[in-house]
């Protein structure tokens, strides 16, 4: 029966992305289908900058330079990735305190050096009462906080428009300055920019893991371009089961399974492909329970 198959897969949705009824509704189309990935390229390749963001090294990603916690860490905030058609939204505890850390600062050294920590571009768009959204000026793309508590706070307000006498925050900036442009070829489109797109709008099923250590690195396979390691969590080829062949499956996505021990599993969409390289023994199995 449709219906039954339908409501079945919604479940497996819930359950993957840790859902609530409330929390899947906008991402029903008009027929009840399941939409986890934006149709909009400028969208897509925000959203690509970010995958990459968030699963970057410590310290390792040219932006990630702002004191205290790295782009991985603020993942301790995290807790449910809520895609929409129009933006990306991440359900955040503390979420002023991570936009502080995304939205850019400019410093500039007495030898005139500019040295730039945050996104490139990101602008504070708009508050809600619970919600931060933000807009990406070269792509137009848009990046959504959640707190998740009922509503933001004085504190959380002062926090985003604290004056550092040291570094000139760029929130609010109607243009691109000079040294984000320099950036540029990071909001670049290229082959796999789609596909990065919709592992970030899944990329529950490695953050629901503590200490997943997930990063995208470049390929050391002629003629690939980004792998994905990670130490614990679901296996390689479990991933690459959900990614494909399930209710949050990527449309017309393909995986293949590494050929010999200590190659990488192949997740191809179109053109374009990213290597995935997960823990070996099975730790949780493709329907989210523990073994």
């Amino acid at each position: 029966m449709p219906y039954s198959s339908d409501k079945a897969r919604r479940a497996q949705c819930r359950r993957l992305l840790n859902l609530s009824a409330h929390d899947l509704k906008p991402l029903l189309g008009s027929a009840g289908r399941l939409r986890l990935d934006t149709p909009h390229p400028s969208q897509q390749v925000f959203q690509a900058m970010l995958q990459l963001c968030l699963f970057s090294r410590h310290r390792e990603h040219p932006f990630d330079r702002m004191g205290g916690r790295t782009f991985p860490e603020l993942l301790s905030y995290y807790s449910v990735v809520l895609p929409r058609p129009d933006r990306l939204v991440l359900r955040m505890s503390c979420a002023a305190r991570v936009a502080r850390y995304l939205l850019p600062t400019l410093t500039t050294s007495s030898d005139k050096a500019a040295e730039l920590t945050g996104l490139p571009g990101l602008r504070l768009e708009g508050v809600g009462r619970r919600s931060l959204l933000m807009r990406h000026l070269p792509t137009g793309g848009l990046l959504e906080f959640q707190d998740s508590r009922t509503q933001l706070g004085g504190s959380d307000m002062r926090l985003i428009d604290e004056i550092d006498q040291e570094r000139r925050l760029l929130k609010d900036a109607p243009r691109m300055t000079a040294a984000e442009e320099s950036f540029g070829h990071y909001w670049t489109p290229t082959p796999c920019t789609a596909l990065r797109s919709s592992l970030i709008t899944r990329g529950h099923l490695w953050w629901s893991t503590f200490a997943n250590d997930a990063i995208t690195e470049y390929s050391r396979r002629p003629g690939g371009r980004y792998r994905i390691r990670w130490a614990k969590g679901y296996a390689t080829d479990e991933l690459g089961h959900l990614l494909t062949d399930t209710a949050i499956a990527i449309p017309g996505a393909v995986y293949t399974p590494a050929a010999c021990q200590g190659d990488a599993g192949i997740l191809r969409l179109a053109d374009s492909m990213v290597e995935l390289e997960g823990p070996r023994a099975f730790g949780v199995d493709p329907e989210g329970y523990e073994r």
